[in-house]
This record gives C-alpha cells, structure tokens and sequence, in this order.
C-alpha cells in the first residue's frame, strides 16, 4: 500500500463524519484508471433558459472544468423547476450525464429512516424517549448502552461507537473484494465489542450504528422487514419511482458512475460496484427529482404531524461539518442565507446536498460523481459556491 493510500486509511479512523469517513472503502481494489475530458449538456426547465440559468449552468460547468467528472443541478423556485448536467457519467464510454441518472445518496437515507421511525411515533407505537434496550430485547448485550432512547439514535447522540470506525469493517475493500456483505447484525456486534463514546444525549456524534438500531425498531414494532415499511410509507406513496434501498453491489437502471481519485500519478478509478452495506444509514440510491421531492413532501407536512415535525427540528450543535450547520432528528440545518434544511449525502464516489426553504418554495439539489475526499480544492469551492449562488438567487 502506498503512502497515499495509507493516509487515507489513517483518515477514516480519525474521522468520524459518516460523510467524509465513508468515501475511502476501496483504495486500491479498482484496476480500471480513467481520464478525459466533460462536455456539459445544457439546462432544461419550465420555461426558457434566462440569465439566471445561463450563469448557473456557467457555474456547474466550473465545477467539472476544476475536477469532478460530472454533476447535475435541479433548482425550484416558486413553481419554477430547472434541471442542468454537465460532465459525464460514465468516463469509459464518454457518456454524459442526465438529470435523470441515479446514483447513490448515502446519508440522505437517515431523513427517510427518520421520517419512518417518526411516523411509527405519531400512530403511538412506540415513544421518542422509549428505551431501544426495551425495544429491541436480545438485540443489544445486556447493560451496553443503558439510558439510549429512540431520540438519542436520530439525534446522532447516542454515544454509541460508529462500527465504521473499525478497522476490520473496511478490511475486505482494501483487499480489493468489492463485492464483500457486511451484514447489519455483524457490523452493530462490531459496534458492541467499542465501548460507548459518552452517555446518551451529552453531545453529537454521527453514529450509523444508531441508525441501524432505528432501522431494527421498526422491524420489531410492525412485524415487517424495515425494507418494507420504507416502501410502503415513503417510496410508494411518494412516487420515488427511481428510489431504492439495494442489498447488491450494482445500482439499477441509468446511472451515474462514481470516482475517486488516487494512486501515482493521481488517475480517477471507477468504484460505482460497491456492496451497499449502510444499508438504513446511507445505502439508498435516488435521482435529483427524487430527492426533492421527499425533502419537500418531508417539510411541507406530508408525511408527518406538526408535533412531530416540531420534534425533527429540534437541532443540537455539529462540530465535525465542512460546512457550519446543526443536526435535527434525521435532518440538517444551514444558514446560508436564511434557513435551508436538508441532509447532505457523502457516498464512495458521490456527494449531494439538498437544501429547501422552510416554506418549501425554494429547493436546491446538487450531485457531484466524484469522492469528495479525492476532489481537488478549486473543485470543491466551486461546488459550494454554486450550492449557495442557486439557493440564495431568490
């Protein structure tokens, strides 16, 4: 292993934002090395492109030309829907991207966790401040984690140690077996064998261990694989047609490959084949249009009670953020002009944010295919700067 990638290897165990920590699980089990260069397709929308859209696509250009292979913007404004791409989505074949490619959206799964969870609450199922050793009997070692309520999990206070954090879980992927299954009782016995990091509801800490435990409430509340209820209370009702929670490695239909970049010289591999073991954490797999219309229906009181949505934003304090923001009940919150709510996402090889308005009226999505572990700094800049220049153009 190469200095490189021993540095990124050293960075996951000292990382502990699922988003930053989750990007290097493949190193160098990739063989295909890629280069080329990003056309970038035009915007489509309601109406006609105007100067706004010109110099929106003129921004997600700069973020391919300074180093991610392709990217795709959906931008909402009172009624107003632009879609945009630039790149490509698949280096090998020069194929560009569409907005309507799926990718993987890692920890946006935590909102659709929430909301399920929450919506179990709201039907007086079970309580927000139960205890998940009383939920989940045999499932926790007696005694580990006494006083973590259902709060604590979706809160990311939990204390509970990350399994990611392991070494061991990452193992497999350096070895180069892509293809490995981690299943969820394996990675939370992994979990177990850490002691907690601090007592419940001290402070924040991103856990998908927490998530993987709301994800078993809910199994052992309805009596039905969580797989299941997600489909039956969020996807299907929605309409998220290209929206799934995969158990194999591929993601199905049209999609956008994922890169990172390592090795000397530094060359984009390929790492879109990757076994989604995040599962109720981060494995989902979505499109733009997707996303937004979840994180709208989320907010504009579709899936949940006043109450309870009163009860997702209630934020506490994020220290381990790129960008400044606080954590609610499987949400986010920034302040980039105003409030915007959301949940970014930080898979191997994707990153997406998407923000919307308290008042629903104003969404912003956008998709990177490029590890942002791996992306070079102009190109992580440019991202930001367009993620705020399109949610603050209002």
């Amino acid at each position: 292993m190469n200095r490189l990638d021993a540095g990124r290897r050293s960075a996951v165990r000292t990382r502990r934002n699922a988003r930053h920590r989750l990007t290097v699980l493949l190193l160098v089990a990739v063989s295909l090395v890629l280069a080329g260069a990003f056309p970038a397709e035009g915007a489509s929308g309601s109406s006609p492109p105007g100067r706004n859209d010109r110099q929106l696509q003129a921004a997600l250009d700069r973020v391919v030309a300074a180093g991610a292979p392709g990217a795709i913007l959906l931008d909402r404004h009172d009624g107003r829907t632009t879609r945009m791409t630039s790149g490509l989505a698949d280096m090998a074949t020069g194929r560009r991207m569409r907005a309507g490619d799926r990718f993987r959206a890692a920890s946006q799964m935590k909102s659709f966790t929430a909301a399920v969870v929450l919506q179990l609450v709201q039907e007086g199922r079970l309580g927000l401040d139960d205890a998940v050793d009383g939920l989940l009997p045999g499932v926790i070692p007696h005694g580990y984690g006494a006083g973590v309520t259902v709060r604590h999990l979706l809160a990311n206070s939990s204390g509970l140690f990350d399994f990611g954090d392991d070494p061991r879980v990452l193992e497999p992927y350096f070895a180069g077996d892509l293809g490995h299954v981690w299943t969820p009782r394996q990675l939370l016995d992994i979990a177990f064998e850490h002691a907690p990091l601090f007592p419940p509801g001290a402070r924040y800490s991103y856990s998908d261990t927490g998530y993987f435990l709301a994800a078993y409430v809910v199994e052992a509340v309805t009596g039905n694989s969580f797989d299941h209820e997600l489909r039956r209370r969020i996807i299907n009702p929605l309409g998220l047609r290209d929206t799934s929670l995969p158990t194999v490695a591929g993601i199905a239909g049209r999609h956008a490959h994922g890169y990172i970049v390592m090795g000397e010289p530094p060359a984009d591999l390929d790492i879109t084949y990757l076994y989604p073991f995040a599962w109720a954490a981060g494995g989902l797999t979505t499109t733009v249009d997707d996303s937004a219309t979840f994180f709208r229906a989320l907010f504009d009181g579709r899936l949940l009670s006043p109450a309870l949505m009163a009860e997702m934003k209630t934020t506490i304090e994020v220290d381990d953020s790129d960008l400044p923001s606080r954590s609610g009940l499987g949400v986010q919150r920034w302040t980039p002009c105003g409030v915007a709510w959301g949940h970014s996402g930080n898979s191997p090889g994707y990153l997406i944010y998407t923000w919307i308005s308290p008042d629903t009226r104003h969404e912003t999505v956008l998709m990177i295919n490029e590890d942002p572990q791996s992306l070079e700094a102009a190109a992580a800049t440019a991202y930001i700067d367009l993620l705020n220049r399109a949610y603050c153009s209002r």
